[in-house]
């Protein structure tokens, strides 16, 4: 036996090797060593079609997201703008937001959060992934290489008709107010036209793209409300958590949620907050 795992191990340490000299790091993880953190109960909010083991997922059932869906079997029908969290005070673990607060108002995320606080057990964790709109600004207000991989979706998505040069502006624009971008199909009445994002104030810029901004059921995917860590650790104060931290991708201060099946969505711009109850 020992002479077949020096011989299973020669391939990993070269490939180790070198991906090390490239800057990354081989992990190799068993679905066991995923899991084994996960006991009780643990929340995926707004999971879509990704299921985390050890998780149980709830979403707002809607074509757009489920309609080439074979089955929603195992997902627990909720709304964030209007439904109670289906469970007992202190009862749960974890709970995991990823990419869901950017689309609805901001009412009903301050009501999540006292929903989450009110669900979590003595030192359970909210943990947030959404886009984060202080980053995006500051990247936007020179030219730099940042947006190059978003720019084949606007190329080759059919819910943009690119007509002229793409900004970025009109990056920014997507990512914190989808439907107030001049290239987006579904635009509403207030397109916001190519502008020069380091003339514009931050504070005013958000109120600018949250302005007007609410839910549509049609296109619930669409990003109407931007958030930065100031704005979450207000919230999230106001809700009861004990600490408001600014995390790092995969780095939770709960195991349960560190894994490599977690933080999937675009962590190249996300904002990662955690939430944690004394």
């Amino acid at each position: 036996m020992g002479i077949f795992t020096a011989l299973l191990s020669l391939p990993y340490r070269a490939t180790q090797r070198v991906l090390s000299a490239m800057g990354y790091d081989l992990v190799v993880r068993s679905r066991g060593s995923q899991t084994r953190f996960r006991e009780g109960l643990n929340l995926n909010i707004g999971a879509g079609h990704y299921h985390i083991p050890g998780f149980v997922s709830l979403d707002y059932i809607s074509d757009y997201y489920h309609g080439g869906a074979t089955s929603t079997a195992g997902i627990v029908h909720y709304d964030i703008r209007s439904d109670a969290l289906p469970y007992d005070d202190e009862t749960v673990s974890n709970v995991y937001a990823s990419h869901v607060i950017e689309h609805v108002e901001s009412e009903h995320v301050e009501r999540f959060l006292v929903e989450a606080h009110r669900v979590l057990k003595p030192g359970g964790v909210l943990r947030i992934a959404c886009p984060d709109a202080r980053f995006l600004y500051e990247v936007s207000s020179f030219e730099n290489d940042y947006w190059k991989w978003r720019r084949d979706q606007f190329e080759h998505d059919e819910r943009y008709e690119v007509q002229g040069d793409i900004t970025q502006s009109d990056f920014l624009t997507r990512e914190l107010a989808s439907v107030k971008m001049r290239h987006y199909r579904h635009a509403g009445d207030a397109v916001m036209p190519a502008f020069d994002v380091k003339e514009e104030d931050y504070a005013s810029l958000l109120e600018t793209y949250r302005s007007g901004q609410s839910f549509n059921p049609e296109q619930p995917g669409e990003h109407i409300n931007a958030w930065d860590m100031k704005r979450l650790h207000a919230i999230g104060v106001a809700a009861g958590f004990d600490h408001v931290i600014e995390s790092k991708h995969r780095g939770s201060v709960s195991a349960a949620m560190q894994g490599p099946d977690m933080d999937q969505t675009q962590p190249q711009m996300s904002l990662y907050v955690e939430m944690i109850k004394g």
